[in-house]
């Protein structure tokens, strides 16, 4: 391969970027929650084989991002906020299309520049439909893949060496999930990585909003 056009990766850094979060402790995105024992196993088991590349500690479950949500507050002071109504806005357009639980399919293995994930086949396009509900003006200026991270770049590598060793990983067959809840989950913001906490979820079937006790979710 020619030097002048190898693609290599991106590397992440293991700290608290202050300069995004101003202080502030928790960001929202709407998502697909997906912590099923065959899919966390089956993370597990790539993190393990691909962890000369990967960044440490990385705890995050199993989840597809549908949409960004921002940063909760009362008000919008900043850009990259999130207040309740903005929230109720889109969970009105939600109600509105009456999308019924659909299924997804979790299929192989690629690689963003930046992280490597499980490939996702929205047969069905709920994924999509989900997705322009919950968009916000903005929202569709950049590409779009659904996707299961499996783990983030610690390091500038070779994309050719890590492809390599990704498809030398764990064989599986592909992964048929219903999907009966959107979730509007939260992490830690000083944390990369950490375990996402459900902040509310809606459900397809019943089609009503369903308030999460956080009083047990795990801390990180």
């Amino acid at each position: 391969m020619n030097c002048a056009t190898e693609l290599f990766t991106l590397p992440c850094e293991q700290r608290d970027f202050v300069e995004w979060r101003k202080g502030r402790s928790e960001f929202a995105v709407w998502a697909i929650d997906l912590n099923q024992p065959d899919l966390v196993a089956l993370s597990a088991q790539y993190r393990n084989h691909l962890q000369h590349f990967l960044l440490a500690d990385y705890v995050r479950q199993p989840h597809i991002t549908v949409q960004i949500a921002g940063f909760p507050g009362v008000t919008a002071n900043l850009a990259d906020e999130f207040t309740p109504q903005q929230m109720q806005a889109q969970i009105a357009r939600l109600m509105a299309i009456k999308q019924a639980p659909f299924t997804i399919e979790v299929a192989g293995v690629d690689s963003f520049t930046s992280a490597a994930y499980f490939t996702v086949n929205d047969s069905s396009g709920g994924i999509a439909r989900v997705r322009q509900a919950l968009a916000c003006a903005g929202d569709d200026d950049f590409p779009y893949t659904p996707h299961v991270t499996i783990g983030l770049y610690r390091s500038v590598f070779s994309m050719a060496k890590v492809m390599r060793d990704l498809s030398a990983g764990p064989t599986f067959p592909p992964l048929q999930l219903t999907i009966s809840k959107i979730s509007l989950l939260t992490y830690q913001a000083a944390v990369i990585g950490g375990v996402l906490s459900p902040l509310i979820e809606f459900d397809l079937t019943k089609q009503q909003l369903v308030t999460v006790n956080r009083q047990n979710q795990p801390k990180n």
